[in-house]
C-alpha cells in the first residue's frame, strides 16, 4: 500500500467580500472525484452562498529522474531516485517501484526531479531486422519449433513479420519474452 499524504488547497476568495460571520457553515463538494473542483460554501443564517475553487493533492514517494535525461535513454538505477510527486497532477501512470523502470527506454526528455510515468517508457528492442529467431507455432494439441528470420524489429509483445527458413513463407508473429517469436492458433 502506498504511503500517501493528502492535501487540500483552497483557492483565493475575493478580499472585497464582506460576509457576516456564520456559526453553521456548510460545505458541499460535487460528486465528481477530480483534483480540481468547486466547493459550494453556504450559510443558512445569515443567508449567503459562496463558490470556492479547491485543488486536491495526493503526495506519494515516486520514481523520479536523478539527473536530466535525454530521450531514448536506457534507464538504470543510477539515473533514478525517489521523490515526492502529486498523484493527481499526472494523467496516470505514476510509478512507485524502481524495478518497473529499470531497463526500459525513455521516450521523452526529463529534467532532474521529474516523475517518470508509464506512458513515457518503452521496452527495449528485443528482435532486430535480419536476426535469426526461434519461431514457435502452438495450437491446443501440438507445438512446432523452427528457425525464422525477422523482417522487422520490435519489442516484447509487438507483432512483426518473419520468414520461415525452410519454406521461405512470411508470417506475422508476436515477440515473446524469451526473444523468440510465436504464433498461436
Amino acid at each position: 500500500m502506498r504511503d500517501t499524504q493528502s492535501q487540500v488547497e483552497v483557492g483565493t476568495i475575493d478580499s472585497r467580500l464582506r460576509l457576516p460571520v456564520c456559526n453553521n457553515i456548510q460545505v458541499d463538494l460535487p460528486p465528481a472525484n477530480s483534483a480540481l473542483m468547486t466547493a459550494k460554501v453556504t450559510c443558512p443564517e445569515p443567508s449567503w452562498t459562496l463558490y470556492v475553487p479547491v485543488r486536491l493533492h495526493a503526495w506519494v514517494q515516486a520514481v523520479v529522474a536523478a539527473a536530466n535525461l535525454s530521450p531514448n535513454t536506457t534507464l538504470s538505477s543510477a539515473q533514478l531516485t525517489r521523490g515526492r510527486a502529486d498523484e493527481f497532477a499526472s494523467n496516470g501512470g505514476l510509478i512507485t517501484d524502481p524495478r518497473q523502470v529499470e531497463g526500459k527506454i525513455l521516450r521523452v526528455g526529463l529534467t532532474a526531479g521529474s516523475p517518470i510515468l508509464t506512458p513515457q517508457l518503452d521496452l527495449p528492442i528485443a528482435v532486430h531486422r535480419g536476426q535469426k529467431v526461434m519461431l514457435t507455432l502452438t495450437d491446443s494439441e501440438m507445438t512446432i519449433k523452427t528457425t525464422a528470420t525477422a523482417l522487422d524489429e520490435g519489442r516484447v509483445g509487438d507483432t512483426i513479420t518473419v520468414q520461415n527458413a525452410d519454406s521461405q513463407k512470411t508470417l506475422r508473429a508476436t515477440i515473446a519474452r524469451d526473444g523468440g517469436v510465436e504464433i498461436r492458433f
